[in-house]
């Protein structure tokens, strides 16, 4: 499959050169450490560094090859691909350290979401013109936090 997959890029003029499969490498490494993980018993940091490098070289293979976007418009997936991989490792953990890998994840996450229209340039509004007005939602936001975090706790009494 994936031979046949590399010559009908190449067919198709959408691969100029196998140089620019070089993306395969952080690829196939990701594949690896995740497999170690999860049928060797590796590390738990293999989740992370996995998922970072499978994810990661998905994007410049795809970037690259099929859809030749150039990074500097889709940079918030690369937060997103971190955001990912922090939210699998976390997810692994208990207690504190759920909560110490999965926030941060989650922010990544949300942020990546924000940036990436503006990167894409479909919203036509300056980002800082954006923040100027909208920057009372951060205080709702962490405002309903606040209330659902009391509710989840009052109820697990």
């Amino acid at each position: 499959m994936i031979v046949g997959g590399v010559l009908l890029l190449r067919t198709t003029d959408r691969l100029p050169s196998l140089v620019s499969l070089w993306p395969l490498v952080p690829l196939l490494v990701g594949l690896v450490l995740l497999y170690y993980r999860l049928f060797h018993s590796g590390p738990d940091y293999y989740v992370f560094l996995g998922t970072s490098l499978l994810l990661t070289g998905l994007l410049l293979l795809v970037t690259g090859t099929v859809l030749p976007v150039a990074l500097s418009r889709v940079w918030p997936v690369f937060m997103t691909v971190i955001g990912v991989a922090l939210l699998l490792y976390g997810l692994r953990k208990h207690g504190a350290a759920r909560v110490t890998f999965t926030i941060p994840a989650g922010a990544m996450i949300l942020l990546s979401v924000l940036f990436l229209p503006f990167s894409l340039d479909l919203i036509s509004t300056d980002f800082t013109d954006f923040v100027g007005v909208w920057w009372p939602m951060l205080l709702v936001g962490m405002g309903v936090a606040l209330i659902f975090a009391h509710q989840t706790r009052r109820r697990g009494r």
